[in-house]
């Protein structure tokens, strides 16, 4: 994993301010000064900050938060925004595994425990993401075969899984789109490319974890068996 990820999940600092802490010269790696593009083993490599080695959590935590709106997917906020680690219980280090944006609800995972959150979130591990959409515009099936097959956006080329119009009142279709990459923004962006808005976004399912049973703003420990699915989804033979 990259150093200033590392320095996060070793609560040093959040990741804009390990990258600081690693240009500022602060951070050494098996004995030589650190820089930005250093990649860390925890198992092989001795990290330093300060003179002390540093080591990643020993337990992990695996929490499911039903995110609401108007909340930040961080750790914290320079603005003095409610963020998803306010609903955590005290004393737990646990982080938001990938970023909703501050008006979409749904599923979100926090957990302290990094090879599993890395493996989340990266688009080579592929794990689905479903979404509901309230979209404004003309979304014909035309266009949602065209968000299907891709769309070149602003933020490069994106495209869905699957997408299905599941009922129209007038201008307003209500739409759930899968997704294996998970792009900032992308649902947003695709109904974008084509011509249309999107007015309220959820994430429904993450892999198969749903927020069936909670409310919005309400947390809970995910069960042994939600871990072990998870790693067994990402690659990881069993949980640490």
């Amino acid at each position: 994993m990259r150093i200033n990820r590392f320095l996060a999940l070793c609560k040093v600092a959040s990741r804009r301010k390990s990258e600081e802490l690693v240009t500022a010269g602060k951070i050494k790696i098996n004995g030589r000064v650190a820089v930005l593009a250093d990649d860390v083993d925890p198992e092989k490599d001795t990290v330093e900050y300060n003179g002390k080695e540093l080591h990643l959590p020993q337990s992990y935590d695996y929490f499911l938060l039903n995110k609401p709106a108007g909340v930040i997917s961080a750790a914290s906020d320079d603005r003095g925004r409610k963020v998803v680690t306010d609903f955590l219980p005290a004393g737990s280090h646990a982080v938001p595994v990938g970023r909703l944006d501050f008006d979409t609800t749904g599923v979100l995972l926090l957990t302290n425990d990094g090879e599993l959150a890395y493996r989340l979130t990266h688009p080579s591990f592929g794990v689905r993401k479903i979404y509901r959409a309230k979209v404004l515009g003309d979304l014909t099936q035309e266009k949602a075969e065209m968000i299907k097959s891709g769309i070149e956006t602003e933020g490069g080329f994106m495209q869905a899984e699957a997408v299905s119009i599941t009922s129209r009142h007038g201008r307003i279709s209500q739409v759930t789109i899968s997704l294996h990459e998970g792009k900032k923004r992308e649902v947003k962006e695709l109904i974008k490319a084509v011509g249309c808005r999107v007015l309220e976004l959820e994430r429904f399912a993450f892999g198969s974890i749903t927020c069936r049973g909670l409310k919005p703003g309400e947390i809970r420990r995910l069960t042994e068996e939600e871990v072990q699915y998870l790693y067994k989804l990402t690659g990881i033979s069993e949980k640490n």
